[in-house]
């Protein structure tokens, strides 16, 4: 049974006629008639009854005729929503960026990338970098932005650098060594440490910890925060200072600085991460574009 053969059934059902259908269907009579001939065979039952004046429906007919027709209007939506999906998937991007940090990194990027794509839609999700990695492993989005530390296995996925980069001591500006050209760390003895960590199943305050021992920072009073705004908002106030990437300091806030740190770097790379199979070609052009940058 094909296609074909039932959407000739229909035509012929519907008019009554095998030569309206076959007229209407840019075939012969013949051919119509043989190929309703063959699916009446395959099925072993009478769909039609046939005389020299009109054609009729049996009763096991009438029944297939009603079934079929929900069968080919189903299949037309499947067909159309098939397309749309299709044409929005090359026209939506969609990016997973778990923390502020993320954000800025990507900025360079996105903003080349609207300028030679303006048709595709953006949009970005957020979550932890664990919850991220699965959703794009899993299709639910295009592309993932994370700093190279603290990431699940990587397995079957690509990515790229768009940054490499190294931290920064920050500071608010009313700090005594807010001026200063480098900051080392034996100079913040007794200052209050701010351990940040946005992604809740991650590793990064650990991370941190372990940076903070290899300056010599061990014994040094420490505040946890979970979001960057915490740790902008108990900097800016002089409770304590952070780390943030070399990249970030542009974006901060006139209340708060970073100055170098004069010691042991902490260096660490923003990846963008796609699936290995990139079939799409916005997809394709994001991946791209990153490689150049």
């Amino acid at each position: 049974m094909t296609l074909q053969q039932i959407l000739y059934f229909q035509r012929v059902a519907r008019s009554g006629s095998f030569t309206k259908a076959a007229r209407a269907c840019f075939v012969s009579q013949t051919a119509i008639s043989r190929q309703i001939s063959a699916l009446e065979e395959e099925l072993h039952v009478t769909l039609l009854e046939r005389d020299t004046a009109h054609v009729k429906l049996t009763l096991a007919g009438e029944y297939f005729f009603q079934q079929v027709n929900e069968l080919t209007a189903r299949l037309e939506e499947v067909v159309t929503r098939t397309q749309t999906i299709a044409q929005e998937q090359q026209t939506h991007l969609t990016l997973g960026i778990p923390t502020i940090l993320e954000q800025h990194a990507i900025t360079q990027l996105l903003r080349q990338y609207h300028s030679l794509h303006p048709e595709v839609q953006l949009s970005t999700v957020a979550g932890s970098r664990q919850q991220l990695v699965s959703q794009l492993v899993d299709r639910k989005i295009d592309l993932l932005v994370a700093m190279d530390f603290d990431l699940p296995d990587l397995e079957g996925l690509d990515s790229i650098i768009l940054q490499q980069v190294h931290t920064t001591w920050l500071l608010p500006t009313g700090h005594p060594l807010a001026g200063a050209e480098k900051i080392a760390p034996q100079q913040l003895q007794g200052e209050t440490l701010i351990l940040t960590q946005e992604d809740p199943r991650g590793n990064t305050e650990e991370l941190l910890r372990q940076y903070y021992n290899q300056l010599g920072l061990k014994g040094n009073p420490v505040l946890h925060t979970r979001t960057l705004e915490e740790l902008f908002l108990l900097a800016s106030a002089g409770v304590g200072i952070g780390l943030l990437p070399s990249s970030v300091p542009k974006y901060l806030r006139p209340d708060l600085c970073s100055v170098p740190i004069d010691g042991p770097q902490w260096n660490f790379s923003f990846l963008l991460i796609s699936r290995r199979e990139r079939s799409r070609a916005s997809v394709r052009a994001m991946f791209e574009l990153a490689e150049h940058l």
